[in-house]
């Protein structure tokens, strides 16, 4: 059996590993991999709170857990079949079953006391509003004597 060397391959092998290293660096670090799937994200900051929306369709809201703890958002939850077919006769199936489990790092100013969640069409929304600042007070100068 004759192999063929090819001298550009070592080059491709090398391009993976620069590749799968910038890949690492530049990955979001909210996507724990411990789940069979991971629904899409938008975050936004708004000047009063912060908006979360995910896309979880034919997730039962019952499936879904949101918790927040030193300032880390974990929202997972489990999209099970609708119904088991017992025919085998599927071309293609893409839509994914099982768990998922994701965690955002938030700063300080999200207010853990206050987080709503709500789902609507298949969308998670999760509100975490900020905290309130501390109004500037003016202190009185005693003078000593």
């Amino acid at each position: 059996m004759l192999i063929r060397h090819n001298p550009f391959m070592v080059l491709n092998e090398i391009n993976k590993l620069f590749d799968d290293k910038l890949e690492f660096s530049e990955r979001d670090d909210s996507a724990v991999e411990s789940g069979d799937w991971l629904p899409s994200v938008d975050i936004k900051e708004e000047p009063t709170r912060f908006l979360l929306d995910m896309d979880v369709p034919g997730v039962e809201s019952g499936k879904i857990e949101v918790s927040m703890e030193n300032n880390i958002l974990t929202i997972k939850g489990q999209r099970d079949d609708v119904q088991k077919e017992e025919k085998k006769n599927y071309h293609r199936i893409e839509r994914v079953r099982g768990s998922f489990y994701r965690r955002f790092a938030l700063p300080d100013t999200a207010d853990s006391e206050d987080i709503q969640a709500k789902t609507k069409q298949g969308v998670l929304e999760v509100i975490i509003n900020k905290k309130k600042r501390p109004e500037s007070q003016k202190i009185k100068i005693q003078v000593e004597e």
